[in-house]
Order: C-alpha cells, then sequence, then structure tokens
C-alpha cells in the first residue's frame, strides 16, 4: 500500500492542490496528516480533494480544533486522533505525531515499524534501529520547495516528493 504522507499546511491551499495530485499520481490510497493544518477550510478542502482515508493529528497550529473534531465525526473516511496517532495499516505498526520530540521517543521505543512526524518543515528520512523515522517536510513551502512523503508499507520505505 502506498501512503501518503503530509505535514504543515498553513492555509496554503495551492499547494494542498498540488501534494494531493502528486499523491494521486504516486496511486496513494490513503492520507496521513501530521499536523498543523491551520484553519477550518483547509481541512475542509483536504477531505473535499482526496477520496480515500484520511488519519490526521493536531499540531500546534491548528485555529479550530472543535470544528475540525466535530467534522471528523460526520465525515466518512477521515478520523482524527488527537495529539498523536498508533494505528495499523497494512500489518504495519505506525505511530504519527507533529512534534519531532515526541516522534523520537515513539521510535526509541522499538514498538513501531515507522515513526512520521511534521514541525521542523524539513524532509527527513532515517532509520532508528530497526524503526523507519520520516518527516515529509511541509506542504507550505516555507523553506523552500513544498514536499510531501509516500510510503510503502510492502518496503517499508519513504520517498520523499517536491509538488
Amino acid at each position: 500500500m502506498l501512503v501518503a504522507l503530509l505535514s504543515d499546511i498553513h492555509d496554503h491551499t495551492t499547494h494542498l492542490l498540488l501534494a494531493l495530485c502528486a499523491a494521486k499520481l504516486e496511486r496513494c490510497s490513503h492520507l496521513l496528516f501530521m499536523g498543523d493544518m491551520a484553519g477550518f477550510s483547509t481541512f475542509r478542502t483536504l477531505r473535499e480533494e482526496w477520496g480515500h482515508h484520511i488519519d490526521l493529528v493536531f499540531g500546534n497550529n491548528e485555529y479550530e480544533i472543535t470544528a475540525f473534531q466535530r467534522a471528523a465525526r460526520q465525515w466518512h473516511r477521515v478520523s482524527f486522533h488527537g495529539e498523536y496517532a498508533d494505528i495499523t495499516l497494512d500489518g504495519r505498526r505506525i505511530y504519527f505525531c507533529h512534534l519531532p520530540w515526541t516522534a523520537a521517543k515513539a521510535a526509541e521505543s522499538g514498538r513501531y515499524d515507522a515513526v512520521f512526524y511534521g514541525h521542523t518543515h524539513i524532509p527527513e528520512v532515517r532509520m532508528n534501529g530497526s524503526t523507519l523515522v520520516a518527516n515529509p517536510g511541509e506542504v507550505y513551502g516555507r523553506q523552500g520547495k513544498p514536499t510531501i512523503g509516500i510510503y510503502d508499507t510492502e518496503t517499508n520505505s519513504v520517498r520523499i516528493v517536491n509538488i
């Protein structure tokens, strides 16, 4: 299974649409979002433009958390996990959150196949023992080129894609 990894949109809807097009071209069938969407209208765009399941966590720049939570309960294919998520996809145990120090603790535990995070806006892919650790960078593009990650559950690997 190919999974789109997105983080740090910060209401840049144009880049969000480009990110979703890239994920569709890569044939992703699931999306994990590592926080900092910002406003509710961006959340609505994500949900309307992505036809597959979305798992999301909060970042430190979500402005309408109550609206996000209410909508996620009503919208099919959307799961809002709060500050972190511990899920299984295609047989892989995955932890994802927004903050790198929280991700580091999860990776150190050795309980996960993959740990994903955002916040720094800088793409990173590395191994911590047998745990894959990755940050897809940012959709926003503040640090330079906007990027997403493509996670392959079969190979437990991530590719960073410029959008």
